[in-house]
Formats: structure tokens, sequence, C-alpha cells
């Protein structure tokens, strides 16, 4: 169970689980033995929604790496690429589906995230692959749980696509995922934007909404309004220095699907009888998110506000310490006392006084 979910407002788990549904369904639709072929970009998200443990309860044996050429050998019944519709990854596709053993049959199939593509389907038919395919179909993951209080599109080339490509493929996933946020926690009363693709949203949602009208099950609102904002509102406020202390491990060491990667040297340890430090090869991957109480607390404070933080909190643990080290004496005390009883009371047969 996902325990940072909970922390928020909101119990954000209730849209992971959805997702995980959706999932856990088609690996169902692809009966025996799996080797899931992941586009790279997809790893860090998916990691998110669902671990290797769910996978294999669904006969998930092998994964992969989506490259050119062949895939790597596997004893499995089933190939399941999991991808973004992109039409060069449909060349990659139909390079591994073309490159296959013929002696070995396998069953082909193909999940596009989050939308499926008539134009990347077409490219599979233009290289003579598509009739492989047993299943194609699309798994809907618009916005993914971060945090309590955080989802997230992964959509890096949004802003690119709308202003400079003219290409408005997000705001339409984002207005579906907007939806179904709505179908999970209630119709939102109110809807705020700024900007001209704010007012797409918001737009496409209306549309969607009477589309849909009497085929949701009607459940009390938990958010009472959405705010919609432009990116290029503010423009500047991406290009200036994070200075929380979340915002500087992201600009030292970098934050990916909410995992920081730390050197190894700073955990290095002091080798027993030697002088010398034993130094790990491999960089350290720790998952940030509010399930750590303290970390909960600092990570959004400016970072001359986290010194004073920590010094608080230490003296708390302090204090703790003392008074379990001075409850420790006293039980040990009250041991010693209960020996010295215990002996006097089989030498003369009395009973313990009832405090002991």
């Amino acid at each position: 169970m996902a325990s940072h979910l909970f922390c928020g407002r909101v119990n954000l788990n209730i849209l992971r689980e959805a997702a995980r549904k959706d999932l856990r369904e088609f690996l169902d639709k692809c009966s025996g033995s799996k080797a899931i072929v992941w586009d790279e970009y997809l790893t860090g998200p998916f990691g998110l929604i669902a671990q290797y443990s769910l996978l294999k309860e669904h006969e998930v044996e092998k994964m992969f790496t989506l490259k050119g050429g062949r895939i790597p050998s596997a004893a499995v019944k089933n190939i399941v690429f999991f991808v973004r519709p992109r039409l060069e990854l449909m060349d990659i596709i139909a390079e591994n589906v073309a490159s296959e053993d013929k002696l070995q049959p396998r069953e082909f199939h193909i999940l596009f995230v989050p939308r499926r593509s008539l134009l990347c389907e077409q490219r599979l038919k233009e290289k003579g692959v598509l009739n492989s395919f047993t299943n194609i179909d699309e798994y809907i993951l618009d916005l993914i749980p971060y945090d309590g209080d955080l989802l997230s599109m992964e959509s890096e080339s949004s802003f690119r696509e709308c202003y400079l490509e003219n290409d408005q493929t997000s705001l339409y996933n984002a207005a579906k995922g907007l939806m179904t946020l709505q179908a999970l926690y209630g119709t939102i009363p109110q809807i705020f934007g700024k900007g001209e693709c704010a007012r797409h949203v918001a737009n496409m949602m209306l549309r969607m909404k009477r589309e849909f009208a009497g085929s949701h099950t009607q459940i009390l609102p938990v958010f009472d309004t959405l705010l919609l904002l432009d990116r290029n509102v503010d423009l500047l406020t991406p290009l200036a220095t994070q200075l929380t202390y979340e915002g500087l491990i992201d600009e030292i060491f970098g934050i990916t699907n909410g995992y920081v990667k730390l050197p190894p040297e700073k955990f290095a340890q002091k080798k027993q009888g030697e002088g010398g430090k034993d130094l790990p090869t491999e960089p350290k991957k720790l998952q940030l998110n509010s399930a750590e109480e303290l970390y909960a607390e600092i990570r959004d404070k400016n970072f001359n506000a986290v010194g004073v933080a920590l010094s608080k909190k230490a003296k708390i643990i302090s204090a703790a310490f003392e008074v379990c080290a001075a409850f420790v004496s006293l039980l040990a005390e009250t041991n010693q006392e209960l020996l010295i009883l215990n002996t006097f009371r089989k030498k003369i047969s009395l009973p313990l006084p009832s405090r002991f």
C-alpha cells in the first residue's frame, strides 16, 4: 500500500488503484507467460503505479528495454510492447517483430500509453507487421500520483508541442486526465483558467462532460475548485534557482520520478581494523515522498529554515533518548531489587509485594 498517497487532503491512492486495475485487466487478456518490452521513458512513471511484484502475479517473467534488432531470447508465450505513440518507436518495434525466430511462434501485443494512435498503426502496416499483433490497445495513464499532494502527466515536451509545433495533443490528454479525476472524486463545481491553452482544456472538459452526461455515478465532490494556468503566464519561475530543501536536492543531484540517486562516496563505511574506507560502487537510490515524516516537514522549507527545523527535531530526539535512558536505568534497578526479593522469598517462603 502506498502510504504517502494518504498524507494529503485527498486520498490519491484511489487514482493509483484504478490505474493498477486497468493494467491487470490488460495483462490478463494475454493468457500465458509474458515478457514486457518497455519504452524506456515509461519505466519510471510505471514504477509509481505497479511494482514488479504485481506484474509477476500476472505471469510477467521477463522485462526488456525497447532497442533495435532482435528481442533477447525468453521462453515465454507473449511479447507485450509498452510504448508511447511515437512513429520512431514503431520502426524499432517493426524491426523487433520482423527479426523474431519463426520456429518459435509467439503472440505479440502492443499497449499505447496514454492513447492509441492510428498513425502509429498505419506505420506498422507499412512495415508489414500490423497483422502480427494479437492485441492493440491503449493504457490511459494521464495523471500519475507522486505524493499526497502531487499529480503529474510527465509530459516534458508539452510546452514545445503547444507553442512551437501547434500540436494540442497534450491539452487533450490533460482534459481526459481531469475528467478521469472527476469520475473518481466527483464533478469539480468551479473551474477557472488563465491563458489560451487553459481555455482550450476547460472547453474540452465541458464537451466531454456533455458527451458522457448520465454515464457516471454521481459522487459528492472532493475538490471544490480547479485552477488552470498556462505555462506562458509565468515563464521566469522555471529559470530561477530553487531554494527549498527538495528544490536544492533537485538542483544538485536531480530528482526523477520521485527518486534521487546520490553519489556512492557519500555512503562510504570505515573498514574494520583498517584506516581506509569501503567505497560503494553504485549510486544510492532513495525515494522522496511524504511517507518519511521528517522529509515531509522540511521538503518545502527555504534552505535557511531547514537548519532551525533540524536542530529543533534533534533536541526532541535527544530529550527522548534521555527519557529512555532514565527508564532503562530505573528498570535495571527494579530488576535487581526483584532478584534480591525473589532470593529472600525462596528462603523464608513469603509472597512478593503486589507492585512486583
